[in-house]
């Protein structure tokens, strides 16, 4: 149970106003310091090598005595908006129990709508717990700016500057602190997933979804700043996830909307769009969403979400990632008009992605990564595969304990 802070609002009040008064009287400046390092929960530091093991062998025997139902289930991470009368879900109804029983989702992604103040959000994020054998990621996209779930409700939450105020500021230690705050108040709510930092370069002044998201146009910047608020995450036992995978920063359309293609060479690739991510995988970030970007230059077929080239070739192959791959939402329209959204769930895992963010009728996904199995078209290795990474992310966040089952 999260505790309440009565001063918070003067306290976020002293943190922006400590913000903004850094942008206004230091010049942005680049500093030559390392990068952050990554930090993890006390218990998993180290290197203990037994221990490493004893928790493989557990998670394995773990998945050998899952059915192909309750495996198909944890590759999904729904969101649940309104029921269908069109009212926002705010509490766990009998009728959600029941999906989410039958499903047994790997987690579940929170949005304005399912958030009405402090007490009423931890219970919620109590009672989907409560439902599940293996606990849930609980996620949000909390960047900051112009992305803010949780803020403008009837709950005192930080209210920071935007990504780009943060850049501005050029001071890593700022954007580390500004990270540990987000992962101190989302902790004390139930969170555990946090879908920031953006990784993006934001190297278009045209672009309409990313812009201010990104903390600036240089790459060595962007990686400083977002593995220094991805550490300030981690320090708070909340899971950052790095985003949106090859780089968003260089469109000037939003998938959003419709399939948006980014058009540039390997070099150019590699020294603007992907060295945010190299320089992430280099210090162990532990997730990383997709975007449904056209990148000609690997995959001519599939965008990024769908593209085996991509994720399995690419980030998996050349830039060495072995953490958790979450695509960016299925239900947006650079995926869903093109593909059916059960068809799209396999051909992501196919490619090698782990967690399906956002399919847009979640049950149906979940029967068909379960015929897709049955008929040989998506291999059940493949989907045990993303069970393993996902099971291992849970156990390192501590999010498992015992026989990995949820304890209030």
């Amino acid at each position: 149970m999260a505790r309440i802070h009565t001063k918070r609002s003067l306290y976020f009040l002293l943190i922006l106003l400590f913000f903004l008064t850094a942008c206004v009287s230091e010049p942005a400046k680049e500093k030559e310091e390392s990068l952050p390092t990554k930090k993890l929960p006390e218990d998993i530091a180290g290197d203990h090598e037994v221990e490493e093991n004893k928790n493989t062998d557990s998670i394995r025997d773990l998945i050998d005595s899952m059915s192909l139902e309750e495996k198909a289930g944890q590759v999904i991470m729904p969101a649940f908006r309104h029921d269908y009368e069109g009212e926002a879900i705010l509490t766990v109804s009998d009728e959600l129990k029941d999906i989410l029983e039958q499903m047994k989702p790997g987690g579940v992604i929170l949005f304005s709508e399912n958030i009405a103040d402090e007490q009423q959000v931890i219970k919620l994020i109590n009672d989907l717990q409560s439902t599940a054998d293996i606990p849930l990621f609980i996620a949000v996209d909390e960047e900051g700016g112009s992305v803010s779930r949780l803020t403008g409700k009837g709950i005192e939450f930080p209210v920071l500057p935007g990504n780009r105020v943060l850049g501005g500021i050029g001071d890593t230690d700022k954007v580390y602190d500004s990270g540990k705050l987000l992962g101190k108040h989302l902790a004390e709510l139930g969170f555990n997933m946090n879908m920031a930092p953006v990784a993006d370069v934001d190297s278009n002044p045209e672009n309409p979804v990313i812009g201010d998201r990104s903390f600036g146009s240089d790459p060595k910047m962007v990686a400083r700043m977002a593995l220094a608020q991805a550490d300030g995450m981690m320090e708070e036992g909340i899971i950052p996830v790095f985003k949106h995978f090859p780089g968003h920063g260089d469109t000037d359309q939003d998938t959003h909307y419709q399939q948006v293609t980014l058009m540039h060479p390997e070099e150019r690739m590699k020294s603007v769009e992907l060295f945010p991510f190299q320089k992430g995988i280099n210090k162990g970030i532990p997730a990383i969403m997709t975007a449904h970007l056209m990148v000609p230059l690997y995959d001519d077929t599939y965008p990024a979400t769908l593209s085996e080239k991509i994720i399995t070739d690419l980030l998996r192959g050349k830039m060495g990632f072995e953490g958790l791959v979450i695509t960016d939402a299925l239900e947006m329209q650079a995926i869903a008009s093109e593909w059916h959204s059960s068809e799209a769930a396999v051909k992501a895992l196919k490619a090698g992605t782990n967690l399906l963010l956002m399919p847009t009728e979640p049950v149906k996904t979940h029967e068909a990564i379960v015929e897709a199995v049955k008929k040989d078209i998506l291999p059940e290795q493949k989907l045990d595969e993303s069970v393993k990474i996902i099971l291992e992310l849970k156990k390192q966040y501590n999010l498992t304990s015992g026989p990995l089952q949820y304890h209030e």
